[in-house]
């Protein structure tokens, strides 16, 4: 492997312990480490990328990651680059589940996490606030922009954020205004991906679903309700809770409210991706059987729930080298990036609506995007140091 691709991978992974909370405020991340720092990418790619992937099922910050690399590199970086984005988030929710398996664990401290959730709502804001200086030229995208803004922090439906993709790229199409289409090597398009992945994606959605009716298999069952929900889920991780709290809590009862109302309060303090969720519910679904069960019902939860997002984004990419340089494609990317900026400006109005009206917060935030703007510190380093912070702070 190339030196390039390595410092790539371990690019990624630094992405994966720093990125909370949700698409949109990795999205702010991504821009800071994969366009500012490395230049792996121009802004205009990871925007229009984000903004595809946003309008597809399944974890929208997985898939982003799947296309810009298969974009850069090839299929076979993308799936390294997809198993090292969720590696960290799903091996601590193994852990969590040993930990609740071996030693009855409830209660587990989250305390030290004080700093972490107002330090990323700095993060994004600064984020929006550098691409809003670049994108934001006009009346018309800065409308979409604010619009954008109001609209996904005032309605938080699985259907809001492509929605308004949709909207913004509509609005710009329709301006009138001339585009000049960008001079691109074309390279041949490989289809066969394409074909291959769809092709997977349906013979494992109908199989599972069969061998799961059939067999009546607790695993197979887990397999299949988890491969349906990344399949259908529009919307992201918060989407997807409830869904899994009313299959296997209320309906097929397999974990109590308390255990997962338990580990859910731990998985939303932590980076990565929030399908990760789904490698703890896989695991204490299988708990009662053993060390080797609960095991196999991480991985199978970690595959089930990760598995058709990859495969529609390997699906879905042949098919945007096809289309993004035609006129209309070119024309709606001034709307499509316009409120994806207002994307980002909602995902810390959404966190901070979700966190303590409390002075040393708002300080925090602050200090936060005063830092990036004005300093060298890069976004991992305020990470570790709201970390530490939050240790003193709690337990000192």
């Amino acid at each position: 492997m190339k030196p390039r691709a390595i410092i790539y991978l371990k690019d990624i992974f630094l992405l994966a312990i720093t990125s909370f909370g949700g698409a949109q405020a990795h999205l702010a991340i991504m821009h800071n480490i994969l366009v500012k720092k490395r230049r792996y990418f121009s802004e205009e790619e990871l925007l229009e990328v984000n903004a595809l992937c946003q309008m597809l099922p399944g974890p929208a910050s997985t898939q982003t990651i799947i296309v810009l690399t298969q974009k850069k590199w090839n299929v076979l970086m993308a799936i390294l680059a997809l198993l090292v984005w969720i590696l960290p988030a799903c091996s601590i929710m193994t852990l969590l589940v040993v930990l609740f398996s071996h030693f009855e664990t409830r209660d587990i401290p989250t305390d030290f996490f004080i700093f972490v959730q107002p330090m990323a709502i700095g993060i994004i804001a600064y984020a929006g606030f550098s691409l809003a200086t670049k994108l934001i030229q006009n009346n018309t995208t800065m409308m979409i922009m604010l619009l954008s803004l109001l609209i996904a922090a005032s309605f938080t439906t699985p259907w809001t954020f492509p929605l308004l993709i949709i909207g913004g790229a509509v609005v710009t199409n329709f301006t009138g205004k001339e585009v000049k289409l960008p001079e691109m090597k074309q390279e041949p398009i490989k289809w066969h991906h394409s074909w291959l992945s769809i092709s997977i994606f349906f013979l494992v959605f109908i199989a599972t679903a069969v061998l799961a009716l059939i067999t009546k298999e607790r695993p197979l069952i887990l397999f299949e309700n988890f491969f349906r929900f990344g399949a259908l889920t529009f919307g992201g991780g918060s989407v997807l809770i409830p869904q899994m709290f009313e299959q296997f809590v209320k309906h097929r009862q397999y974990i109590n409210a308390n255990e997962f109302l338990s580990g859910l309060a731990i998985s939303q303090s932590l980076p990565g991706p929030s399908f990760a969720f789904a490698t703890f519910i896989g695991g204490m679904v299988m708990k009662q059987w053993g060390a080797s069960f609960t095991l196999m019902g991480c991985l199978l939860g970690t595959v089930a729930i990760f598995l058709p997002g990859a495969l529609i984004a390997f699906f879905i990419f042949p098919i945007w080298q096809s289309v993004n340089t035609s006129v209309f494609v070119r024309r709606s990317l001034e709307g499509i990036n316009a409120a994806a900026v207002g994307l980002v400006f909602s995902a810390a109005v959404i966190l901070y609506d979700n966190i303590e009206f409390h002075m040393i917060n708002i300080f925090v935030i602050i200090v936060t995007f005063l830092l990036l703007q004005y300093t060298k510190i890069k976004a991992p380093i305020l990470v570790l140091l709201a970390l530490i912070s939050g240790i003193v702070y709690s337990y000192f």
